[in-house]
């Protein structure tokens, strides 16, 4: 895939692929001009004919192009959801942690800092080039461990321990999937690469 694309100003690829696209256009038709023009215009009715054939073809790329914008805004909305959601999810755990006892409340909300500081430093610069990241697995495997060992001794305990466990597992879903949707794009038959 074309991750460097990334590395550069929206605007600067837009005047990149629009000089490109221009500049094969004009080469093309001073290439083909001497050799097919002189062939089209044997029929009396060509020019109406290939002005039929160009709108039928334009239309379809036309739809095809807005149907093609519409899944991308529809992926980006997506991903954006699972994100603001995994955002939601480590806020209510590290709340849910205030109800363990010490020295394991500071023990887990450490470990849940860490992970979120991991994610936005170092995960979300490596998604963004398109590689998934592996250095997060770790550092949520940590809080787990912690809350696995954890045994209640009140009811209390027992009560903000069983939320605890269910908003863990409910953030490792979200990360899982805003890790397999790292990769999601254009399918390779309209990429070209």
């Amino acid at each position: 895939m074309m991750y460097w694309i990334y590395d550069y100003p929206s605007l600067a690829i837009a005047v990149a692929f629009c000089t490109v696209i221009v500049a094969l256009t004009w080469g093309g038709i001073l290439f083909t001009r001497a050799t097919i023009h002189s062939w089209v215009h044997r029929e009396a009715r060509a020019n109406e004919m290939i002005g039929i054939a160009l709108s039928s073809f334009f239309v379809l790329f036309g739809i095809l192009l807005g149907l093609l914008a519409v899944a991308t805004y529809q992926n980006y909305a997506n991903v954006g959801d699972i994100v603001d959601k995994e955002a939601s999810s480590i806020g209510a755990l590290y709340r849910d942690f205030t109800g363990y006892p010490q020295p394991i409340r500071g023990q887990l909300q450490v470990r849940l800092r860490e992970y979120a500081r991991y994610t936005i430093e170092d995960g979300w610069p490596r998604q963004r080039l398109g590689i998934v990241p592996a250095g997060g697995s770790a550092r949520i495997d940590a809080p787990f461990q912690i809350l696995a060992g954890f045994e209640p001794a009140k009811k209390s305990e027992e009560i903000f321990h069983a939320e605890a466990l269910r908003e863990f597992n409910h953030l490792v879903e979200l990360r899982r999937s805003r890790l397999a949707n790292v990769t999601t794009g254009l399918p390779s038959v309209l990429g070209g690469w």
